[in-house]
């Protein structure tokens, strides 16, 4: 009958816009309709696509080919098995965007307007490109709010532009015949609706923008007096003191829009290039009682009629309709600015100085959360010039529409400062410009806030050339924008290389033995989940791989294989041909238990099949390895040959005759010779020897005087020699763990470095019984050295009742069943030490270390370097009383020799001669994030990220 293996509770535990400000005179009419009018929104950040005409934005379910999840636990999973961001399905918004990270963490999105909309079940993208229906009206292609624009009307005119559906609709009008409109992507152009205006209406993401084209002086009179109905379903229209409008709906009695008081501007430029700089005010009157309304707009005769005044005019009654928030103020001026395209910073020419704030809601995706990294993205509209001009960002109170220069909200720190300078020219056209504000959005994260406010001005508020422009989130496009990258808990089985090492550690301690065999059996099973696991992600394409195959790059058709399964099978076939007396069905059940719904059935069963032919390839070439072989051996009874010592015969002499995992045979980094070490033949006669015995003698005795309290604590933390533990092997690979926990490693990672650890433990065991059977002296234990006569050496006495301070559980002292030539522990440890230096690209890595050994149940022990690590485990089996310091010191070094070799030769990284494309990320934070993964992964060498295009915040990264 075969044994279960069951993991311990313990153990599962750890388980576009400048170019329309140089067109002629518009009046733009913004209405957006949002969630207190019926339709459902969200706020505002980028989505990668920013520059784009909104039709081409990210609002497709998938960016560029990105992959998707239905929910965050599936996302996670293929996020790191795929090594590419996925998004969430489950958590899109209208304007929020959730993506699962290859290193285990989150982003999210959170645009200024919405990016995509639900038609039905499904999520549709906006398209706010305009269309001709058959009846002879416009539409917007796919639009959220439905908007609907007039084709020709006749003379009475009628309803100029719909908005919404249903008991929440906004229609504006227009008294008069309106032509057949001219269109062009998102614009349409009424020509010649009066003598010399022009009528133009955009559509935006959220509504609509309308402009009257005041063409030359001629038509000034008569846009002296405009009209224009406007029917709002469900609202009522309140005019304040400053003349702007609030719109509240009748039953909730929430604000849900606002008109500002208009304005008016001419043709002329500033000094500096600059539009729309000559300003005047336009009056305003709301006429009507409920859904039937009126707006008289009576613009500045006097400025119509100056001189100085150049044609075309824009006269702008702006309406908006909306949950987002953003505003600015000047310093002299009275006027609402929160329906403004343009959030202005720093002092304009011939006028004063001006800040804009942008207002975000409470996040609860990301509240509470470790936030590592927050960006945010303002697209720069305009500069006063190419030089670099400081400006600010910082943390605010909360704007209202009321809000001006005299009455701003506290500017309680400065989040962050840049100089970058964009829009003036080609020379520094417009482009997207991103901030760190990730302590701001760490404060954000844990204060008890419904809004956020983040406040933008001019360093040096009294220099006109460090005046800017950003688009608004009122703008069509570009509108600013938070990226935010948090830390989320680690699942309780996310990684399947860790659960199925703790299941290896498992069988360990009911297998039991000499520790040579459990190593082979660790690289085994950690060299073909290496190779499944690297065969998983080559099937994603070249660039992908972990690096050079151990034995096989399993080819793949068809889905993309399972990472998780293909570890599963991999390790799972390996095992219960090593151990076929133990059971692992149940250890394959639970760690498939553990794969996120969202992976298909064949995903599942291509990753079974590439991790079972993984293990195939491991047991086919580990056939006839020498590992079965039953090699006799014959103690001697010599003064210093090894003779048994009451713990058994002499266990596998023949390990240093099995096939390496990576050297070339188990004596090429045979140790130094014990003669060379004694300085001369005979070993036994020499100064280093007695030297050697008398200080075991004196610090390794079961009762000694001379060892310290803490040196008895590590020599039996560091023992483990006795079956039901772990045994050395298990041990160190419990510390990799430990060191990957600690740094935070992912599943691709930690399937390369436990290879890299295992490869090195295996063969520094080979090279370890090749010294102690294989050389001219199978140098005995201290125990027969103390306790018998015949070494010949003055300097030696004889103690016939010494005994070492190993012992088992019921106390019994003993020495481990082998010579003592190097020490087992010590080349383990000195290949351990090696192979995580080699990996983390230091020796220095600080990390606390548990042990299995029951005379030290609970000691921990903690080091500042792997190095230090592996020294103390060689003296400390000096401390148990059972090696000399030769064994140990030969020992750390022969095991080190053999993981730098393995290290340099097997499970290379990728290598191509030119720069490979890799992915493009949405953000240089996480293009350089994923770059140094790759790195420090020993995937690849370098790499490097550069900007696709200024026209989005997406980096391209590559490799080599």
């Amino acid at each position: 009958m075969r044994r279960h293996i069951r993991l311990s509770a313990e153990e599962s535990a750890r388980r576009g816009r400048g170019a329309r400000r140089l067109k002629a005179l518009a009046v733009p009419l913004s209405v957006l309709l949002l969630a207190e009018v019926g339709v459902t929104a969200g706020t505002a950040v980028a989505d990668g696509t920013q520059g784009k005409k909104v039709s081409d934005t990210a609002q497709t379910p998938a960016r560029d080919g990105a992959a998707e999840a239905p929910d965050e636990a599936s996302a996670r999973a293929a996020a790191v098995a795929q090594e590419r961001q996925v998004e969430v399905l489950g958590a899109r918004t209208e304007n929020t965007t959730l993506w699962a990270n290859p290193d285990g963490t989150m982003t999210q999105e959170t645009h200024a307007g919405p990016v995509r909309f639900r038609k039905g079940t499904t999520w549709s993208a906006i398209d706010v490109d305009l269309e001709r229906a058959e009846d002879g009206s416009v539409r917007a292609r796919s639009h959220p709010r439905g908007l609907e624009l007039a084709g020709r009307t006749g003379a009475a005119g009628g309803d100029l532009v719909t908005l919404g559906g249903g008991a929440h609709e906004v229609s504006l009008g227009w008294q008069g015949a309106l032509p057949e409109p001219v269109l062009k992507g998102n614009k349409a152009t009424y020509v010649d609706v009066r003598p010399a205006t022009d009528l133009v209406v955009e559509a935006t993401r959220t509504g609509f923008e309308q402009y009257l084209v005041v063409k030359d002086r001629s038509a000034a009179d008569a846009a002296a007096a405009i009209t224009l109905p406007l029917t709002a379903k469900g609202l009522n229209a309140t005019q304040n003191a400053d003349h702007s409008v609030t719109f509240t709906d009748v039953k909730t009695e929430k604000t849900v829009g606002r008109l500002p008081a208009p304005v008016m501007w001419d043709a002329s430029r500033n000094k500096q290039g600059l539009a729309a700089t000559n300003r005047a005010a336009v009056g305003l009157e709301v006429e009507g009682q409920g859904q039937d309304l009126e707006l008289r707009l009576t613009p500045d005769r006097k400025f119509l009629a100056d001189k100085d005044t150049k044609f075309p005019v824009t006269i702008d009654p702006a309406v908006f309709f909306g949950t987002n928030f953003d505003t600015a103020v000047r310093d002299g001026v009275t006027e609402d600015l929160s329906a403004s395209i343009d959030l202005p910073v720093g002092r304009e020419y011939g006028k004063q100085a001006a800040r804009s704030f942008v207002h975000f809601p409470r996040n609860f995706v990301v509240s509470g959360k470790e936030i590592l990294n927050a960006e945010l993205n303002l697209y720069a509209v305009w500069s006063d010039s190419c030089e670099p001009r400081s400006w600010e960002l910082w943390d605010t109170g909360l704007t209202s529409a009321s809000t001006r220069w005299s009455n701003q909200p506290a500017w309680r720190s400065k989040a962050a400062t840049s100089t970058e300078t964009l829009g003036h020219s080609p020379a520094c056209g417009s482009q997207w410009v991103q901030t760190d504000v990730t302590g701001l959005v760490k404060e954000w994260a844990t204060a008890d806030r419904a809004e956020n406010a983040i406040g933008i001005r001019a360093t040096d508020e009294a220099d006109t050339t460090a005046y800017k422009i950003f688009a608004s989130g009122d703008a069509p496009a570009n509108g600013p924008s938070m990226l935010v990258t948090y830390e989320v808990p680690a699942d309780p089985v996310k990684d399947h290389v860790t659960y199925w090492n703790d299941v290896l550690q498992a069988s360990y301690r009911q297998i039991g033995g000499a520790p040579g065999p459990l190593a082979r059996a660790g690289a085994m099973m950690h060299g073909a989940v290496y190779d499944a696991a690297n065969s998983a992600q080559c099937a994603q394409g070249a660039a992908k791989c972990l690096g050079d195959p151990y034995l096989v790059k399993v080819a793949t058709s068809g889905e993309l294989p399972d990472i998780n399964s293909a570890i599963d099978h991999a390790a799972f076939d390996v095992l219960r041909s090593v151990y076929p007396q133990l059971n692992f069905d149940q250890e394959l059940a639970d760690a498939r238990a553990t794969i996120p719904a969202g992976v298909t059935s064949a995903q599942r069963a291509a990753g079974t099949s590439v991790g079972q032919q993984a293990a195939a390839a491991m047991l086919q070439d580990r056939q006839n390895d020498g590992a079965t072989s039953n090699t006799a051996y014959t103690p001697s009874t010599a003064p210093g040959q090894w003779r048994p010592t009451g713990s058994g015969s002499a266990a596998t002499p023949g390990w240093g005759l099995v096939k390496p995992f990576g050297l070339t045979s188990g004596s090429q980094f045979r140790p130094k010779s014990l003669p060379t070490l004694a300085g001369g033949s005979d070993v036994l006669k020499s100064a280093e020897y007695a030297r050697q015995v008398n200080q075991v003698k004196s610090l390794g005795k079961s009762d000694s005087t001379q060892r310290t309290a803490d040196q008895t604590r590590a020599a039996l933390f560091w023992a483990n020699d006795l079956d039901g533990t772990y045994k050395p092997p298990g041990q160190l690979f419990e510390f990799t763990q430990t060191v990957s926990r600690d740094r935070g490693l992912s599943v691709t990672a930690n399937a390369k470095l436990f290879a890299l650890t295992a490869f090195s433990m295996a063969d520094a065991g080979v090279v370890a019984w090749d010294a102690k059977y294989r050389t001219d002296l199978d140098l005995w234990r201290p125990e027969s050295a103390v306790r018998l006569d015949g070494d010949g050496n003055a300097a030696t006495t004889v103690d016939p009742n010494w005994q070492p301070l190993s012992q088992d559980r019921n106390g019994q002292h003993f020495s481990p069943p082998f010579p003592a030539y190097v020490s087992g522990h010590a080349t383990f440890g000195g290949a351990w030490a090696k192979a995580m230096e080699q990996w983390f690209a230091t020796d220095q890595v600080t990390f606390t270390a548990t042990t299995e050994d029951p005379n030290a149940v609970g000691v921990t022990r903690t080091f500042s370097s792997f190095s230090a690590a592996a020294n103390e485990n060689a003296v400390g089996r000096v401390w148990l009383g059972v090696h000399y310091d030769w064994d140990g010191t030969e020992g750390v070094s022969s095991g080190a020799a053999a993981a730098g070799y393995i290290a340099a030769n097997k499970v290379k990284s990728n290598t191509a001669a030119t720069w490979v494309a890799y992915e493009t990320l949405k953000n240089l934070g996480g293009c350089d994030a994923l770059g140094k993964k790759l790195v420090a992964e020993h995937r690849w060498s370098t790499y490097r990220c550069e900007r696709v295009t200024t026209a989005n915040t997406d980096h391209a990264l590559s490799v080599k």
